[in-house]
């Protein structure tokens, strides 16, 4: 089934995210839970096209971090991690009008540093990969 309306996410049991800082600004994005793990979406609009028409790695990149991230403070409750490196595989193009899903994926989790994948797909294919290191903060 192809999504690419806001209505279709609605009904394909994703909502809105309502997040006044940076990701709350680059659109509509989605969440949703999704074994064990926070889903993220975005509905790619053209504001979002780079100068070759496709959607920006910005983009991408952004959902990566926010989706790792996010799923790190789920992990620790009450401590504080930040983006430490993050490495990010670009795969296929994605084209304006695209919903790009985004899962987390932890590789180790360890008190003071947690290591995640991040799998993004277009419908069933999968456009981009990522590897991250969060690191506690004091």
């Amino acid at each position: 089934m192809s999504v690419r309306t806001h209505q279709a996410l609605l009904d394909a049991g994703w909502r809105v995210l309502q997040d006044e800082t940076f990701i709350g600004h680059i659109g509509s994005v989605y969440t949703r839970p999704a074994e064990g793990c926070g889903e993220l979406a975005i509905l790619t609009l053209p504001v979002h096209r780079n100068m070759s028409g496709a959607v920006h790695g910005g983009i991408l990149m952004s959902l990566f971090d926010r989706a790792m991230g996010r799923h790190v403070r789920d992990l620790h409750p009450g401590e504080r991690f930040a983006t430490g490196s993050m490495t990010v595989e670009f795969l296929r193009r994605v084209d304006v009008g695209d919903v790009i899903r985004i899962r987390p994926i932890v590789t180790k989790d360890g008190r003071r540093a947690v290591f995640m994948r991040g799998e993004a797909y277009v419908e069933e294919r999968m456009v981009g990969a990522a590897s991250a290191t969060f690191l506690a903060v004091h």
